[in-house]
């Protein structure tokens, strides 16, 4: 249903704002107005967005609360909605109300005329939309087609390469193609490529690998050479006899002199005697130093020996490549041969160390070379040999883990790689889907169009009677009555035997009505629910005599309640209290629950009465939408309510907001003062000129000259822009005027409505 609506830019006499946020309309809508507050132009706006063709740029709010922006010439939300005004009288039932010398029938719409012509040409229309529907409807068929293809492809690469690995978990029950629709939906951008999916289906093909034996630490003589290079440079003559060891210069002279001793008694150089026990002395440190510089000649040679046995044997320790994973292999058998390539070059190495070894075993007083044993002090590279086997076994004892690592590589590679395909053919079965609602939706128009033109060039007698009963009731007598024209394609309207000619206002603006509401009954059948109907109508009682307004407003309102939402827009202050009257009950329990703070009736409630009036914004004439003044719903005369807003007005000078209305209200309180006062006068200006005459010097001929350029008659809703200064002076006058001819009505008057006569002085 329909809450409000707004204006996005200035439109005639509405700007944006003009109707406040916290007044919605009702399930049940009674707008007021008096000519020039704008209400003819709000109607002729609802009646543009119900013909599809907005006049302004609006913001729709419906009674859910969701705001909608609709353009000028667009359609309106909701397309149930119908208008009645002036100008839909004017294009639907022109030739129904005609001239004095014409019998008023009905074409039902501007559309009837040549309406088979145009039927044809829809009908047509309807055949190519059914066509571009139907070619629609195949594009998208094709397009789900592949999307669904795909979908199941992929299920059954999941199912083929993975069901061997684990044949209850991969199964097309499990992964059903909506499931696998699901997955490949999710966007993917880091899935495994093609080389990682390889390698986890090889691996997964391999047998479950077993634990290998842990890489021996090689053997090392870093500690036991270090002694090598002093060894086989030391001779026996170079060892230190202990009393000469703080002498190094006579040491060496000792073990010169022995030399030229051999075979002497006495001392060249000291002449002394050289005993044999001197000489055994000497011989026996030599001797010493020999056998020792051989013993720890020969312990070393045999350490060596040991090593470079164990270091032989060492590399046929280490397992073998082919017994590791598959995924170390390479660079475990890599690092073996680069291992094994050092082992060698150590052997070498050992090999010379135990000939120069040899070599001083069997002289000790000889000095060989110290060999190179720089590969010898540091342990063998043997770090990536025990991290392979250590990843080996790791490998092994998580085996179950690995295994499901492997097959979800597998499982999102295949959903992956397909992933952004899939996406690609969904929207492309999205677009198809779109476009088969818009030549759907483009079809069920066209069908809707030429179901209107049926409509519209709809008669049966059912209908004439129907609308014959109406202006029965309206007008307590039959003295109009509708029948079908010969042709069938129309309605007459005939005052007894004879055509209906020179239909007066009142008559042409009830026939109106009355066809407007029994046409949306007829098309209920077609169209809408009446519940989902939204009816506006603009000023049903245009010029109704009193019997007339009343037996209106009793069918209006038995009529109106079949509908989902009703809106009446009157400047009849009788219709207005009728309507108050009628939905007296209905409003009391809204106000009940609105003052409880009912969230649902405050944001549409069951009833509303709202009040539209002309108001000054920045000094330019626009119009205000508000609730129903108080002073509105407790007047019972139109009367009191107009006398007691112009008092109002004299007032409060400082309130401008309904100056355009005073004017024309202070006129309308001076017609009945004047229709009571000067009956014998045909007119009010003529019963006005009486009265001002009447009076000595006539004080108030101002009064009569006002009256004489501001009317409140029918026709575009114009008013002078007026400074309020003289609005004001305007005004006073007329109520002193009238306070001059009656003084008596006047203080009683003011003391009906409640307000101080001395607001005047």
């Amino acid at each position: 249903m329909f809450r409000r609506l707004d204006v996005k830019n200035p439109w005639r006499s509405l700007a944006p704002g003009f109707w406040p946020p916290d007044v919605p309309l009702g399930k049940g809508t009674v707008i007021y107005g008096h000519n020039g507050s704008g209400k003819s132009t709000l109607a002729e706006l609802l009646l543009d967005l119900s013909q599809n063709s907005a006049a302004a740029e609006v913001v729709w709010e419906p009674s859910n609360g969701k705001k909608q922006a609709v353009r000028p010439g667009a359609s309106c939300p909701s397309p149930d909605m119908a208008v009645f005004t002036r100008k839909w009288v004017q294009a639907n039932l022109n030739q129904f109300l005609a001239g004095e010398n014409a019998d008023a029938i009905v074409t039902l719409g501007e559309e009837a005329i040549g309406a088979k012509e145009e039927e044809e040409r829809l009908e047509g229309e309807n055949e190519r939309l059914r066509g571009a529907a139907e070619k629609a409807e195949g594009t998208k068929t094709k397009a789900d087609t592949k999307v669904t293809a795909l979908a199941r492809a992929v299920q059954d690469r999941l199912v083929t390469e993975l069901q061997r690995f684990d044949h209850n978990h991969y199964t097309k029950n499990r992964y059903s193609v909506g499931k696998v629709s699901e997955l490949l939906r999710a966007p993917r951008s880091d899935f495994p490529d093609l080389a990682a999916h390889t390698d986890a289906l090889v691996r997964l093909g391999e047998d479950a690998p077993s634990a290998v034996a842990a890489v021996a630490v090689a053997p090392a003589l870093a500690d036991e050479l270090s002694p090598l290079e002093e060894l086989l440079g030391r001779t026996p003559t170079s060892v230190i006899l202990t009393e000469l060891e703080a002498d190094p210069a006579a040491q060496s002279w000792v073990e010169r002199g022995q030399a030229l001793h051999i075979e002497r008694n006495q001392c060249l150089f000291c002449e002394g005697a050289i005993g044999e026990q001197r000489r055994q002395q000497l011989a026996r440190h030599f001797d010493e130093s020999w056998l020792q510089i051989r013993s720890e000649s020969q312990q070393l040679l045999d350490t060596v020996a040991r090593h470079r046995t164990v270091l032989t044997a060492w590399p046929a320790s280490l397992p073998a490549p082919e017994a590791l994973a598959s995924d170390l292999r390479a660079a475990y058998g890599q690092a073996v041969q680069v291992t094994k390539s050092e082992v060698q070059a150590r052997l070498k190495q050992l090999e010379q160390i135990e000939i120069s070894l040899g070599e001083k075993i069997k002289d000790p007083a000889s000095t060989p070379p110290a060999p190179d044993v720089s590969g010898l002090t540091t342990p063998l590279p043997i770090t990536l040999l025990m991290e392979a086997v250590a990843e080996h076994n790791e490998q092994v004892q998580r085996q179950d883990e690995l295994r499901a690592e492997r097959l979800e590589v597998v499982f999102n590679h295949i959903v992956g790689s397909e992933s952004r395909n899939f996406r690609d053919r969904e929207k492309e079965a999205v677009i198809a889907e779109d476009d088969l609602d818009a030549a759907t939706k483009a079809a069920k128009l066209a069908e809707r169009a030429l179901e209107r033109l049926k409509q519209a060039s709809f008669t049966e007698k059912k209908m004439a009677d129907q609308l014959t009963a109406d202006l029965a009731r309206v007008y307590g007598k039959h003295h109009l009555t509708i029948e079908v024209t010969d042709d069938g394609k129309s309605y007459s309207c005939r005052r007894g035997d004879e055509p209906a000619t020179n239909l007066s206002e009142g008559e042409r603006t009830t026939l109106s009505l009355l066809y407007f509401l029994r046409n949306l009954e007829d098309q209920q059948t077609r169209g809408a629910e009446p519940t989902d109907r939204i009816v506006v109508i603009d000023d049903p009682s245009s010029s109704l005599d009193r019997e007339s307004l009343f037996a209106t407003h009793q069918w209006l309102v038995s009529t109106l309640q079949k509908f989902g939402q009703y809106i009446v827009l009157t400047h009849d202050f009788n219709l207005l209290r009728l309507f108050i009257s009628s939905h007296r009950s209905k409003w009391n329990d809204s106000a009940s629950q609105i003052g409880k703070q009912n969230a649902d009736e405050l944001h549409f409630p069951r009833v509303s009465f709202l009040e539209l009036f002309a108001a000054t914004v920045d000094g330019e004439r626009t119009s205000k939408l508000g609730q129903l003044p108080s002073l509105l719903r407790n007047n019972t005369t139109e009367y009191g309510y107009l006398f007691l807003m112009v008092m109002k007005g004299i007032e409060q000078p400082d309130d401008h907001e309904r100056l355009f209305l005073l004017p024309n209200a202070a006129r309308r309180v001076l017609e009945v003062f004047a229709s009571y006062k000067a009956p014998h006068r045909p007119n009010f200006l003529q019963q006005l000129e009486w009265l001002v005459k009447e009076q000595p010097s006539e004080p108030h001929r101002d009064v009569f000259d006002f009256c004489n350029r501001f009317s409140h008659g029918e026709g575009p809703e114009t008013v002078e822009v007026l400074d309020a200064r003289t609005v004001q002076g305007d005004i006073r006058r007329c109520m002193q005027f009238l306070r001059s001819v009656d003084d008596d009505h006047f203080n009683k008057m003011c003391e009906a409505v409640k307000i101080d006569p001395a607001v005047l002085e």
